[in-house]
């Protein structure tokens, strides 16, 4: 019988699972958008340029275009689209953790607030973001996301007769969003109207219960 060879006995990726090389290139991916929302962070979004991201992450511009041919555009909306996954991320848990289904719906409005009073990562998400992802994938990742979970915290509380049974839970979650997005773009200007818009929201939410 002829011996196994060293490279047959090599360990190799789970079937269906990320080889090496794509574990790699994915840790490259995400240390790239660590350093766009750095720099956003820290010095705004005129000043995230490839020649920055590449310096702050220690990654050459040569890998920077390998990962990313778009450049930086096709890196802001890589970073545009983290922000969103980590807001629908805050937004599930604050939501699951409430005991009441108005507290359910203001966790989506204390999330994005929060996140649109943050002075830089604010403005890109909720002003700038959306000037430049106008399409694709990233685009609406968090709207999306809370328009389905306030439509479902809305019928699960018509199930238990809190909240008017001729409300329509799908096309008020969506005013409601469209209401949310409007104030965190403000916010995002003008970051003391937190609390103000936040007990607006609240009374919106209130005239739906059942009386």
């Amino acid at each position: 019988m002829t011996p196994a060879s060293p490279a047959s006995n090599a360990p190799r990726p789970a079937p269906g699972g990320p080889s090496p090389r794509e574990r790699r290139q994915e840790r490259t991916r995400r240390d790239l958008v660590d350093a766009v929302l750095a720099i956003i962070a820290e010095r705004g979004l005129a000043d995230t340029t490839i020649e920055r991201v590449s310096e702050v992450s220690g990654i050459s511009r040569g890998t920077v275009y390998a990962h990313y041919p778009g450049g930086r555009d096709a890196l802001l909306r890589d970073a545009y689209a983290r922000l969103g996954r980590e807001l629908v991320e805050r937004t599930r848990a604050a939501a699951d953790a409430a005991d009441e289904w108005r507290d359910r719906l203001s966790a989506h409005a204390r999330s994005l607030f929060d996140l649109a009073a943050d002075s830089r990562l604010g403005h890109f998400y909720n002003v700038s973001g959306p000037t430049l992802v106008v399409d694709g994938a990233e685009r609406g990742i968090g709207s999306g996301a809370s328009a389905s979970m306030i439509a479902d915290a809305l019928r699960e509380a018509q199930s238990c007769g809190e909240v008017a049974a001729d409300v329509d839970a799908h096309a008020t979650a969506l005013l409601l969003v469209g209401a949310l997005r409007e104030s965190a773009i403000r916010i995002a200007s003008a970051p003391a109207e937190s609390d103000a818009c936040f007990a607006a929201f609240a009374r919106l939410v209130d005239g739906l219960a059942a009386r």
